[in-house]
């Protein structure tokens, strides 16, 4: 099928679509207006799981005395934690460039905008704008975060997830407006090193949405390395005073609380990225400020699609390609439907949390079986010094078909896979008993949360 597809962006839901549309025949366009890689590469994803993972070789150097080894006098060099960091972006999105190249797509650098029935008109730097036809358009142009509107939110030293990813020096002092998974992971990072961090989230408690036994355990573990956490609680206003910022909060009990800061980090959420894309004048249709879709991934508009970030849902990297894979092969003429039942969620702090499946509001359905297996009953977790956390299964009670798994503790970004695929294969309890678990390793907690929703647990009492 001779087919030419624009796509517009070039972050997880872009280059991974355009990889997938070429593997399928169509010959390919990716325009994006800054760096391949999108937010998730550049600003995002990768360089926040690399200053995790310096944190992350910091705290096991501070606990080495735990293993009989002796490391005293530990310290840290700020500007090689970020020139690390920069390398790991460089190399990622370089990478992307070099798939893009291999598959022969066409990559141009400039600004979208769809201007008529099949056109899209690309403003280049230096350069006289482009028209470029297409057969299919894929409409991928991210997220960006939002602003919420507090007095003196502009002001300097204020800054977005961006900004804090690039900060050239620990600040002493650090407050995050929002307790989400970003400013979680900021707080980790950042309190670490050792700033002095102060979160404040709206909601009763940190990443709302999200499993409150596993959020407790991280919630314990953040004001162990002496974060300040205030719940239902906001940000009034925002004053400068010299080098810092002056800070009005009002607390969980409606009392007025006066704080100063070095720094100030907003991270309230995200919101599409669609301005001056011309969508409004082309009829595409909005849901809520994002782009209206269909399960494969098809807008109002014959032969324009939308996938990742700008369409809303679940914004996240992996959710993201997927998408953009089902967009591309509903595009060459096959028969896809996106489905969310097994999206595995991360966050990457210490402990990590990691879920999948079933939301944290059905827990407590009389026809769901629970299982859970704590790790301070798991050997290898002993065997690290991980004890923290658990395993929790979640059940159809008449069927036993696995619809959710929590987890809190070691490994839990990597462990969650297991429970993504047997979700998404819709095992059963039965089967994830019967599977064989190497030991000693944290994967058997699984088994075992599997076993105690069945009332058959063998290490617990």
């Amino acid at each position: 099928m001779d087919q030419h597809i624009v796509i517009i962006g070039g972050g997880p839901a872009g280059y991974v679509g355009a990889i997938r549309a070429a593997q399928l025949g169509a010959r390919v366009t990716l325009i994006e207006k800054d760096t391949l890689g999108g937010t998730c590469l550049n600003v995002g994803c990768i360089p926040t799981k690399a200053l995790l993972a310096s944190a992350s070789v910091m705290q096991h150097i501070k606990a080495a005395g735990q293993f009989g080894i002796k490391a005293d006098g530990v310290s840290f060099n700020w500007a090689d934690i970020q020139k690390r960091k920069d390398r790991v972006v460089k190399k990622a999105t370089a990478g992307v460039g070099m798939l893009l190249k291999a598959k022969q797509v066409e990559v141009i650098k400039g600004k979208s905008r769809l201007s008529g029935k099949g056109i899209v008109t690309v403003e280049i730097d230096g350069s006289p704008s482009r028209e470029i036809k297409y057969d299919k358009l894929l409409i991928v142009t991210g997220s960006q975060p939002v602003i919420p509107s507090i007095p003196g939110i502009d002001l300097p030293g204020i800054m977005d997830s961006t900004g804090a990813l690039a900060m050239e020096a620990v600040p002493e002092s650090l407050l995050i407006i929002g307790g989400g998974v970003i400013g979680c992971e900021m707080a980790e990072i950042y309190s670490t090193f050792g700033s002095k961090v102060t979160i404040v989230e709206m909601m009763p408690q940190l990443i709302p949405g999200e499993d409150s036994e596993a959020v407790e355990v991280l919630h314990k573990a953040l004001v162990k390395k002496g974060v300040d956490i205030k719940l239902d609680s906001r940000v009034n206003s925002l004053t400068k005073n010299g080098d810092l910022i002056n800070v009005e909060v009002t607390g969980n009990d409606g009392g007025k609380i006066k704080a100063e800061f070095a720094r100030v980090l907003v991270s309230v959420g995200r919101k599409a990225s669609i301005q001056g894309l011309g969508l409004e004048e082309s009829g595409i249709a909005l849901e809520k400020d994002y782009i209206k879709v269909n399960s494969r991934m098809e807008t109002n508009s014959p032969g324009v699609y939308a996938a990742g970030d700008c369409i809303g849902g679940w914004l996240l990297a992996h959710v993201a390609s997927r998408e953009a894979e089902i967009a591309v092969e509903n595009m060459m003429g096959h028969d896809a439907a996106m489905e969310y039942h097994a999206v595995p969620r991360c966050v990457y702090t210490h402990p990590e949390i990691a879920s999948v499946g079933m939301p944290a509001t059905r827990q407590a359905d009389k026809d769901i079986l629970t299982g859970k297996f704590p790790f301070s009953a798991s050997g290898k977790a002993s065997c690290i010094g991980e004890l923290e956390g658990f395993v929790k299964v979640l059940a159809d009670r008449e069927t036993h078909q696995l619809l959710g798994c929590v987890i809190a503790g070691p490994n839990a970004t990597e462990l969650i896979s297991e429970a993504s695929l047997a979700i998404s294969s819709r095992l059963k309890l039965e089967d994830m008993i019967q599977t064989i678990h190497s030991h000693p390793t944290l994967h058997e907690s699984f088994q075992e949360a599997a076993l105690n929703a069945l009332g058959r647990a063998i290490h617990l009492p």
